[in-house]
């Protein structure tokens, strides 16, 4: 088990892959939370460290161009995996099936994101950080 406090600055990032669908939702998600409108669930790939419910990110960035990057307060709400059973955290080293809270706003990149059944349907392409970690990896503390 990795602690956040544990892991390197740099490394402190959630990674997404994809939105989920109606089918993964049916097979995994049952124990989740009914969403609001600005609640996504989402495919995240092998988590850096432990990361309870209710953690708040401040970044959501492309991997692709970590410099380009959008303020928002975006909060850890329910976790699952494929055994469909509800999570208190984001086990380290897991892909999970997480529901986000965006606020204000659920960004534009992530409604982009496309629908998917399951994990590894595609690459990791957003991130989310705290502003302490998006200014470390792209250097502009």
């Amino acid at each position: 088990m990795r602690s956040e406090a544990d892991t390197p600055l740099v490394e402190r990032v959630l990674r997404i892959e994809s939105r989920a669908d109606g089918g993964a939702l049916e097979a995994f998600g049952r124990c989740l939370p009914r969403r609001s409108a600005n609640e996504v669930a989402l495919f995240l790939s092998h988590c850096y460290a432990e990361i309870p419910v209710g953690k708040i990110y401040d970044v959501c960035f492309r991997c692709a161009e970590e410099r380009a990057a959008v303020r928002v307060a975006a909060t850890v709400v329910a976790v699952t995996q494929q055994f469909g059973v509800a999570w208190d955290e984001i086990p380290h080293g897991w892909n999970t099936l997480t529901v986000v809270r965006f606020e204000p706003e659920v960004p534009v990149w992530v409604r982009e994101l496309p629908e998917t059944g399951s994990w590894y349907d595609r690459p990791s392409s957003l991130l989310l950080a705290s502003r302490e970690t998006w200014a470390a990896r792209t250097l502009t503390g």
